[in-house]
């Protein structure tokens, strides 16, 4: 008996992880043991499994292999393609980039935290474009969320999208308004066979998303995206900014995108940064979202859960009986000081627009973020993953936060919290601190709103799944 690989599979390494399987179409990965993975080499494919080179004891695990799903038994014997062949990246391990490929635009949104309506960035040059991708290839980075500004204006956008598809790095969303999404794109997806997610921003019904993004007729293009893209099965995602000028509508605007069949909706409010100074009496104060959103909960419900939706990490609606609080990383009796302080970007990178390399795209919401980190042009992308100020911070433990933040560590919700989001605290706080108090979260817990919510969320008959 032959034993290979399947072909769904590609075998991957990095430093720290050496014992990685791709799955070749999802990019979901998996490390095995040592010992499982050293039996998986072997099972190319051109080896009989009753030769004198296999003990027992490897036949046992190669028919555990088997039974995972990772491997095939034939009667005779083939080879491997190549790109299944094993290869190893001498970096940390980074799963994902979400890639601002420009900082312009063709909407001119009143929101905007990079300003992208005033054009003050200078775009990426193809060039490099071109070696942003090679350095990603380089670090083994297997999927990549394309955004913007608005990804679709780039003229080179199509020459990006199949240098990727060359560098075998899948495109595994890509964010836009939706203004460029027609039948000419939807045929040159098609014919690359590319079966991409899509999150289109969607701010209310009734004028509101118009208003926001400073474009008559931005809902119908919206609306038209997103009907094309479900036509053809794809994945569609929604971002709803919530401000006091469009919270009125956003029972309608669930309903609307729900007959749209969108997979999920996030709502989070308008930070006020960038183009949004010029908006601050539309800006949501942080009791005024929580309440906003408890309000609206028994409504959510009522209409049957229409579409799942995370309402700015307070509270996920799955479906009529089950619910999740996002913000809520950990039991109280769990010991979490050796647990990432940035846990949920520890396998991801975001590039901004002028070639940032950081954790999350709000930390890049200020300048006094953006020094901490360097652009992949200063600093090889391959370096910055093995030492220095980038992995210093994806390091950094809770430990550490409570050491700086003894308030912290004596507070009730420690676990709960765990330091709630660095992005949010940079953002908000506007020091550059990297281990500053997250003061939404701390008041979501402390203020009793988490309370609130499991009491609401009791009383609706709701079961919490997670923390």
């Amino acid at each position: 008996m032959f034993y290979k690989l399947k072909n769904d599979y590609m075998l991957r390494g990095w430093k720290f992880l050496p014992t990685g399987v791709i799955n070749r179409e999802t990019r979901d990965y998996d490390f095995l043991s040592g010992k499982k993975f050293a039996v998986l080499k072997l099972c190319n494919g051109l080896f009989d499994s009753e030769s004198v080179l296999f003990d027992d004891e490897q036949r046992k695990i190669m028919e555990e292999l088997r039974a995972d799903g990772y491997v095939e038994a034939n009667d005779t014997p083939s080879t491997l393609e190549p790109v299944q062949e094993y290869k190893f990246y001498d970096n940390r391990f980074v799963s994902t980039a979400h890639w601002s490929i420009t900082g312009k635009c063709n909407y001119k949104c009143r929101h905007c935290y990079m300003s992208a309506p005033q054009h003050k960035v200078e775009e990426f040059t193809h060039e490099q474009c071109m070696d942003i991708i090679a350095q990603l290839s380089d670090c083994g980075v297997q999927t990549v969320s394309i955004t913007g500004g608005e990804a679709l204006i780039r003229q080179d956008f199509w020459e990006i999208v199949d240098a990727l598809i060359a560098a075998d790095i899948k495109i595994a969303t890509i964010l836009s308004n939706g203004m460029l999404i027609n039948e000419k794109f939807m045929a040159e997806l098609e014919k690359r066979n590319l079966k991409p997610g899509f999150q289109i921003s969607f701010d209310g019904v009734g004028g509101c998303h118009d208003w926001i993004r400073g474009v008559d007729g931005a809902e119908r293009l919206a609306t038209r995206a997103i009907k094309l893209l479900r036509e053809k099965n794809l994945p569609v995602i929604c971002g709803f900014g919530l401000h006091k000028g469009n919270i009125y509508v956003l029972r309608d605007t669930i309903k609307k995108l729900a007959d749209l069949d969108i997979q999920f909706l996030r709502i989070a409010p308008i930070s006020e940064d960038g183009e949004a100074l010029g908006m601050s009496d539309k800006i949501l104060s942080t009791d005024e979202l929580f309440n906003a959103i408890i309000d609206y909960i028994p409504q959510y419900i009522a209409d049957g859960a229409p579409v799942r939706a995370s309402f700015s990490g307070i509270f996920e609606g799955i479906n009529t009986s089950e619910y999740k609080i996002p913000m809520e990383r950990a039991p109280e009796d769990m010991n979490v000081d050796e647990f990432c302080v940035c846990s949920q970007v520890r396998n991801s990178i975001h590039i901004d627009f002028a070639g940032f390399v950081m954790p999350c795209p709000a930390m890049g919401f200020n300048e006094v973020g953006k020094r901490h980190f360097s652009t992949i042009f200063d600093t090889p992308l391959k370096e910055m993953l093995n030492e220095g100020a980038y992995m210093d911070f994806i390091d950094t433990r809770l430990g550490d936060y409570f050491k700086k933040n003894p308030q912290c560590a004596a507070c009730e919700y420690k676990n709960r919290c765990s330091s709630g989001c660095r992005g949010e605290a940079m953002a908000k706080n506007g020091d550059g601190d990297l281990l500053g108090v997250d003061k939404i979260t701390c008041k979501f817990f402390k203020g009793g709103y988490y309370n609130r919510v499991m009491e609401l969320a009791e009383k609706l008959n709701l079961k919490r799944i997670g923390a």
